[in-house]
């Protein structure tokens, strides 16, 4: 599984000592191995790679929040994606799962964006991820899935996120709250973001955990047919 930033998959991963793989952290779950790759699609595809040459997955996994493209969904919903559309390249991946469209940019989507991604490619999220996993696991001849928790509705005003991402993909906080500061007229709107954010991982981490637990159960059951 990747994520782009372990407060999305806070409490999977509570409790949990990670070790260090080519500037990030992972995870080895009881049954899942989670990835923090950091934001953006360089650093999500890197990670997916670095998972299959450690672990050699029967899955990959992208997780992680998303804005809504569709007034329909709401601050919290977990969506389960049938398509990923890489808007760069106008790539189209299937998972044979799922039932919303994710397209992947590679800024933070908000409100102006919206609309124009939700008509061109009929989608119903956003992310900055999603795609790049998708790809690698194209490659590599492994199954996909995506798994998303909305953090920002339609109309949500997000401040200029993607300024503050370096090159690494790892978000410079202290740069974010630094320019925050003197900005009064987005201090609400980052109150609400935070609140947000902490809603959909906590929901997130419930679906996935349920995943994870499906999964186990039915590869578990498939060894005691094959004995």
């Amino acid at each position: 599984m990747v994520a782009a930033m372990k407060r999305e998959l806070a409490s999977l991963l509570r409790g949990i000592q990670p070790q260090r793989a080519e500037e990030m952290e992972i995870f080895e779950l009881n049954d899942a191995v989670i990835a923090v790759s950091g934001i953006g699609g360089n650093a999500a595809g890197h990670a997916a790679e670095v998972l299959i040459g450690r672990y050699s997955p029967g899955i990959l996994i992208s997780a992680g929040l998303v804005g809504a493209l569709t007034p329909k969904l709401k601050v919290g919903d977990v969506v389960e994606v049938k398509e990923v559309v890489d808007v760069d390249s106008g790539a189209i991946f299937e998972t044979g799962h799922g039932e919303a469209v994710l397209v992947t940019a590679s800024a933070v989507a908000g409100p102006a964006d919206k609309p124009i991604e939700a008509q061109r490619w009929k989608a119903d999220i956003v992310d900055m991820e999603g795609s790049a996993v998708a790809a690698v696991a194209q490659q590599h001849g492994i199954e996909f899935m995506a798994i998303k928790a909305v953090s920002d509705e339609l109309n949500f005003p997000i401040p200029p996120l993607s300024r503050f991402v370096n090159a690494s993909g790892k978000f410079e906080t202290l740069g974010f709250l630094a320019w925050v500061a003197i900005r009064p007229k987005w201090w609400s709107v980052v109150r609400q973001l935070n609140a947000n954010s902490r809603l959909a991982a906590a929901n997130l981490c419930q679906a996935l955990g349920h995943l994870i637990e499906q999964r186990s159960k039915a590869e578990r059951e498939q060894g005691v047919q094959r004995a």
